[in-house]
C-alpha cells in the first residue's frame, strides 16, 4: 500500500505549495525502465543473431559461387586439352568416347584415358570434389554444355557444406559463354581421310591425315620406331609434319547428291574429254559442269573403269569445275588426268552410297578431289615405285589399306575447301577466356 503524505505550507503569493512524498513512486518507474531495457537488449541480441546467420549464409553462398567458378576453370582446362570436345554437346562426349578402342588414345588429338574418366563423371552429373583430401573446399558438377556458332555455353553448379555440416549446403549455379576459336579457314582439307586405316610404314603423304579411329600402324617402320614413318608426312599449309588427326566425332562427310540438272553420262570405260566435244553439255550459272555417271553393268557395277593408258581430259578454264556423280565403283588403274588445275583441282569425283570399291595402281597420275565415303580402298596394287606418279588433290574414302603394298601411292594435298565443294569442318584451335557469365536459379 502506497502512502501519500500531504503537507500544507504557508500561503505565498495567493498560492499554496503542496509537497508530495515520492518515496514509493520510484519502484514502479525502475521496474518499467528495466523491462524496456530487457526488451531492447533481447531485440539487439536477436538482431545480432539474425545478422550472424545472414553473414554466414552470405559467406557460404560466396564460397559456393567460388566453387562454381573453380569448376568452370577446370572444365575450361579440360576442353583446352581435348579441343575436339569443345565443338560437341555434352551428351555426345561420353557416348562417343565409350565406343573407342584402347589404341585410339595413341593419336595426339585426345588423351583417351583422361577424357573417358572425366566425361563419365560429367555425363552422370556427379559431384566432383575440388580437393579429394578436404571435402570442406566444396564440389562442382557440369549441368550442361552446348556448342553453337563458335560459342560453348557451359553451366556449372557449385556446392559447399554450410556451417561445416552435411545437413545444410549452399549452392550456386553459373552459366558462362566460352568463345571457341576455329582454324578451319587456316588449315587445308585433309590429303587423305578415312574412317579406318591400315597404313604402309613408308606411305608418303603431303598434307594432313584424318581418321575417325586412330590408324592401325605397322609394328616397325623404316626408322625403327613403332608406327608410321612420320618423316614421310610432309609439311603443308602450316600443318605440323607428321600430323594424324583422329576425330571420333567426325566421319568422312556424307555423299554429295547430283543436282536435278546433272547431265546423264554412261559409265566411263575409256579415255574421255569433258565437256564432250560437239555436245550439248551446258554449265550451270557458276560455270560448273555436272554429270551423273551410270554403271557399266550390274555385275561389276563400275561407273569408272579405266586401263593404264586411258586419259581423263577436261577442257575448261582453270576456274570452271567438272563434277562427276557416280552410281557405282571406281577403278582408275594406271590412268592419267590432263589439264586439271594442279593448284586448285577443278575435277571432282563424288561417289554415292553404291560406290563401295576404289582401286588404283601406282603408275596412275590423278589430279582430282575424290570423295567416296562408302568405298573401301583395298585393291591398291603396285609393282614398281614411281615418285612422279601420285594422287594430287585429296582422297576421302571409308577405309584405306596400303599396308600390304610393296610400293605406296604418294598423295599430295592440293586445293582448299571451296575447291572440294565440301563445307568446312569445325576444327577448334583455341579455347578463349569466358566472354560473359550469369547466375541462374538453383
Amino acid at each position: 500500500m502506497i502512502r501519500y503524505c500531504l503537507t500544507v505550507l504557508k500561503k505565498k503569493n495567493s498560492l499554496y505549495t503542496i509537497n508530495i512524498n515520492q518515496a514509493g513512486f520510484a519502484l514502479p518507474v525502475a521496474i518499467g525502465m528495466g523491462l524496456v531495457m530487457i526488451i531492447v537488449a533481447a531485440s539487439m541480441i536477436g538482431r545480432a543473431q539474425s545478422d550472424q546467420v545472414i553473414t554466414n549464409s552470405q559467406r557460404e553462398t560466396s564460397r559456393a559461387l567460388s566453387t562454381s567458378e573453380a569448376g568452370i576453370i577446370r572444365v575450361q582446362s579440360f576442353l583446352d586439352q581435348h579441343k575436339i570436345l569443345a565443338t560437341k554437346n555434352l551428351d555426345k562426349w561420353s557416348n562417343t568416347l565409350d565406343n573407342l578402342s584402347p589404341y585410339q588414345g595413341t593419336c595426339p588429338l585426345i588423351n583417351l584415358v583422361t577424357a573417358k574418366q572425366q566425361t563419365e563423371l560429367f555425363k552422370n552429373s556427379n559431384w566432383i570434389n575440388l580437393d579429394h583430401s578436404d571435402q570442406n573446399k566444396g564440389r562442382y558438377k557440369i549441368v550442361d554444355y552446348q556448342y553453337r556458332d563458335g560459342i560453348g555455353k557451359l553451366t556449372v553448379a557449385g556446392e559447399i557444406d554450410a556451417y561445416n555440416t552435411t545437413q545444410n549446403s549452399a549452392k550456386s549455379t553459373l552459366t558462362v559463354e566460352i568463345p571457341i576459336g576455329n582454324e578451319s579457314a587456316k588449315i587445308a582439307p585433309p590429303a587423305l581421310w578415312a574412317n579406318t586405316f591400315n597404313l604402309n610404314p613408308s606411305q608418303k603423304i603431303t598434307g594432313q591425315i584424318q581418321a575417325v579411329a586412330c590408324p592401325q600402324l605397322p609394328n616397325i617402320d623404316p626408322d625403327g620406331i613403332v608406327g608410321i614413318d612420320f618423316s614421310n608426312i610432309s609439311l603443308i599449309s602450316g600443318i605440323p609434319s607428321g600430323q594424324i588427326i583422329a576425330d571420333p566425332f567426325t566421319p568422312v562427310p556424307a555423299p554429295k547428291v547430283a543436282p536435278p540438272s546433272a547431265i546423264s553420262l554412261p559409265a566411263i570405260t575409256a579415255s574421255i574429254q569433258l565437256p564432250r566435244l560437239r555436245s550439248i553439255d551446258i554449265p550451270d550459272p557458276k560455270g560448273e559442269y555436272h554429270y551423273l555417271v551410270d554403271v557399266d553393268d550390274p555385275t561389276s557395277g563400275h561407273s569408272i573403269k579405266l586401263t593404264d593408258l586411258d586419259l581423263v581430259t577436261i577442257n575448261v578454264n582453270a576456274t570452271q569445275k567438272v563434277n562427276l556423280y557416280l552410281k557405282g565403283n571406281i577403278d582408275l588403274a594406271g590412268s592419267q588426268t590432263r589439264n586439271v588445275n594442279p593448284v586448285h583441282p577443278n575435277l571432282r569425283i563424288y561417289g554415292s552410297a553404291q560406290t563401295l570399291k576404289f582401286s588404283i595402281q601406282d603408275n596412275a597420275s590423278i589430279t582430282a578431289f575424290i570423295h567416296a565415303p562408302f568405298a573401301d580402298a583395298k585393291s591398291i596394287s603396285s609393282s614398281t615405285p614411281n615418285l612422279n606418279k601420285n594422287i594430287t588433290g585429296g582422297l576421302w574414302v571409308n577405309s584405306w589399306n596400303s599396308a600390304t603394298n610393296l610400293n605406296e601411292i604418294p598423295i599430295i594435298q592440293s586445293g582448299d575447301w571451296s575447291d572440294f565443294g565440301i563445307s568446312k569442318l569445325e576444327q577448334p584451335a583455341q579455347i578463349s577466356p569466358v566472354s560473359s557469365w550469369k547466375r541462374v536459379g538453383n
